[in-house]
């Protein structure tokens, strides 16, 4: 077996269809999401715009991009979260094109898409597979093509505090009892995003909760293919 099967057997935790299955939740877009999809494809022929997300789970954003008039592709590990998305988009006669697959094996040809979302997907895998993950996206992307990811800071909250990024497991906070977790920094963002993309922005968002005990942290990543 090569060192790249070994990861990529470990490209998806399946508790993630634990959660799905627990958590009644991601039901609609973040507002910077919906931002940056106005800002770069509002004033196009939407029809002919193709979106896919990477780790799109119960297909929050699928829906939204739908509703708009795209054409949204959404690839998740589970089958759970892909039951309820298609579910959701049934009930609403909306249409999306939605599959289980492996993130490490974006099963589309090279310059399919205009944009790739990725919302808290990267995050959970290794640095070694979000490298080869970011591979994939540029392979998939068309020259010029867009890329919105938001992955959590190295300033969320994830319990008792230290100076580690990288964790098993989280026991306390909003992703506890979700696997592996990876946090970043900026300069992480750079050295890692930067080997595939041209990063356009990197802008920090952040609230609280519990009256400020418990800190919600993201970097919002807009970056384009070469």
């Amino acid at each position: 077996m090569s060192n790249q099967e070994s990861v990529q057997q470990k490209s998806w935790d399946p508790i993630w269809n634990k959660v799905f299955t627990e958590n009644n939740w991601g039901k609609y877009p973040s507002e910077s999401l919906i931002r940056f999809v106005a800002r770069n494809y509002y004033n196009q022929e939407r029809s002919e715009i193709r979106i896919l997300e990477i780790g799109c789970g119960p297909g929050a954003n699928i829906w939204y991009l739908s509703r708009e008039g795209f054409q949204a592709f959404g690839l998740d590990g589970s089958s759970v979260a892909i039951a309820q998305a298609q579910e959701r988009l049934d009930h609403e006669q909306l249409e999306a094109t939605l599959l289980v697959g492996d993130i490490l094996n974006i099963p589309y040809s090279d310059h399919y898409f205009d944009a790739i979302i990725d919302v808290e997907c990267l995050y959970a895998n290794s640095i070694e597979n979000a490298k080869i993950i970011l591979e994939e996206m540029q392979r998939v992307l068309k020259p010029q093509g867009k890329l919105y990811s938001r992955t959590f800071s190295e300033r969320m909250f994830v319990g008792e505090k230290n100076d580690e990024k990288t964790f098993k497991t989280i026991k306390e906070g909003p992703i506890a009892n979700k696997g592996f977790t990876r946090l970043m920094d900026r300069q992480d963002i750079q050295n890692l995003y930067s080997i595939n993309f041209n990063i356009d922005s990197i802008d920090l968002e952040e609230s609280t909760q519990n009256n400020g005990a418990i800190t919600l942290s993201e970097y919002v990543i807009v970056a384009s293919r070469g």
